[in-house]
């Protein structure tokens, strides 16, 4: 059977080889964003964290069986609910009553599973709204639990009593660190089982149920399991939330959210792990940014139909696919003398940026990583683009680029300079990362607008003129590194 290229089946290598760049990143992550972020950001970064958990559910149901469930955000309700009731009611310690939440979620979705046995697409789609609109009215009549009498455990009038966080993440910091944790532990739990055989049982299902029960796969068990994992890492998300907050509101969980989240989820990419990473920070940090900027967070919600359309018409891999797609033809040579050259640019822009007192240590360095990162991948995303006016726009536009690309190199390779063939475009695209990451991070690391721009605009030609400078020198390294290893990331989809 010919294999769809917008639906891979299993992604290839063994389990340990695909979780290893997740588990490097969220380490990554925990350790070096307590530094960066102030108590808002990180506040909105650990809300970003449990979104992500709920949106790697979503991608497991949709990307590896084709279930389109649109309660995985009620369920998030349903886990916290559970979460706070066991800790006012019964005394629970956190930790015991985010785990037995998340079970009892689970089970609520394995028993939202049920319908799926008989039905799928838009019949499935409207069942699982209809049960998030029906959480959405009870959590609205009897409120989130927050110390009161009685069942519901809600205070009609009166003041509301927080829940206190784990001994071990009091501080904002610690918490953040907690979260990135369980966050690891769902999306781990996830891209194993998509490169074990249960991911190789969805894929069959998700091709052909009367193949995969002819292959003897149990159709009842596997898409039990799949649910089963989604209801309970969404409820560990909604433990979490409440953890991070000490208490959960009743318009926290709303219909309209369970539908934004699956959207944004195809936006990021249902079919890799960053896909889910891409659907929290679009959810919850670009409205935060906006606020930040004085601007209404609502605004965003214009970039999401953008958005999904870009998505829709480019294909549904989203922006994860798209930059995993870019990453296969990398070299290992580039990697490593990108490391070693991004990493001398980052150091020595944010010794200088702290000594003069224009920016902090830790600021400086991240923009600057962030900004030759962006260097690196934004010409296969921003490009992409220019597909929403259509295939024949696009065609153009690339034909019209590389010849006035081609004139400036042949005038550039005249003087006996290097030539670069893209010329334009890397000028186009220095010019777009410049602005757009420098208004991220006025907004992120309060750092003057001015001061941000210079600090991207000088890591990128810094890099330049060195690489400029050593192309004779390390070309033959180049050369003897790519003859070993050629390609990295060739074989991921």
């Amino acid at each position: 059977m010919a294999r769809s290229k917008d639906k891979p089946d299993i992604p290839p290598g063994t389990p340990l080889q695909r979780v290893r760049p997740m588990l490097i990143t969220f380490l990554v992550v925990a350790l070096i964003g307590p530094s960066l972020f102030s108590a808002y950001w990180l506040n909105t970064f650990s809300t970003v964290a449990c979104l992500t958990l709920v949106a790697g559910t979503v991608s497991l149901l949709y990307g590896q069986l084709g279930m389109v469930s649109l309660a995985q955000f009620a369920l998030t309700g349903v886990g916290g609910w559970f979460c706070l009731r066991l800790i006012h009611g019964l005394g629970m310690p956190f930790e015991l009553a985010l785990v037995l939440g998340a079970v009892i979620a689970g089970l609520f979705g394995l028993i939202l599973g049920l319908p799926a046995l008989r039905m799928r697409g838009l019949y499935l789609a409207l069942l699982t709204l209809m049960i998030a609109a029906a959480v959405q009215v009870v959590v609205t009549v009897i409120g989130f639990p927050d110390g009161g009498p009685g069942w519901a455990g809600h205070v009609t009038n009166g003041q509301r009593a927080l829940i206190e966080r784990p001994w071990i993440a009091t501080s904002d910091s610690a918490y953040f660190r907690y979260v990135v944790f369980w966050l690891a532990v769902g999306m781990v739990l996830i891209e194993w089982s998509r490169a074990s055989l249960p991911g190789r049982a969805w894929g069959l299902i998700r091709k052909s149920e009367a193949a995969a029960i002819a292959a003897g796969v149990s159709v009842v068990r596997y898409k039990a399991l799949a649910f089963l994992i989604g209801g309970a890492l969404a409820g560990l998300a909604g433990g979490l939330l409440a953890g991070l907050n000490g208490q959960l509101d009743n318009t926290g969980f709303p219909t309209s959210q369970s539908i934004l989240l699956y959207a944004l989820t195809i936006v990021g990419g249902a079919y890799h792990w960053m896909g889910a990473v891409f659907a929290g920070l679009l959810i919850r940090a670009l409205p935060a940014l906006l606020n930040d900027h004085g601007a209404d967070g609502n605004l965003a919600n214009a970039f999401y139909g953008f958005a999904l359309l870009v998505s829709l018409i480019q294909g549904r891999k989203g922006l994860a696919g798209q930059l995993a797609d870019f990453y296969k033809f990398v070299r290992m040579s580039r990697i490593i003398e990108g490391s070693l050259i991004w990493g001398v640019i980052s150091v020595g822009l944010a010794l200088a940026a702290s000594h003069y007192g224009w920016a902090g240590f830790a600021g400086t360095l991240f923009i600057a990583l962030i900004s030759l990162l962006f260097r690196q991948a934004i010409p296969a995303v921003c490009w992409l683009l220019l597909g929403f006016f259509g295939k024949r726009v696009q065609d153009f536009a690339e034909e019209a680029e590389a010849a006035i690309s081609l004139r400036l190199a042949r005038m550039v390779e005249a003087l006996g300079l290097m030539p670069d063939h893209r010329i334009l475009k890397r000028t186009l695209n220095v010019l777009f990362i410049g602005m757009f990451v420098g208004w991220i991070a006025w907004g992120v690391f309060d750092v003057d607008f001015y001061v941000a721009v210079g600090i991207i605009w000088s890591a990128i030609v810094i890099r330049f003129f060195i690489e400029l400078a050593l192309y004779p020198a390390i070309l033959p390294l180049r050369q003897r590194i790519d003859a070993r290893y050629p390609k990295p990331f060739a074989s991921y989809r």
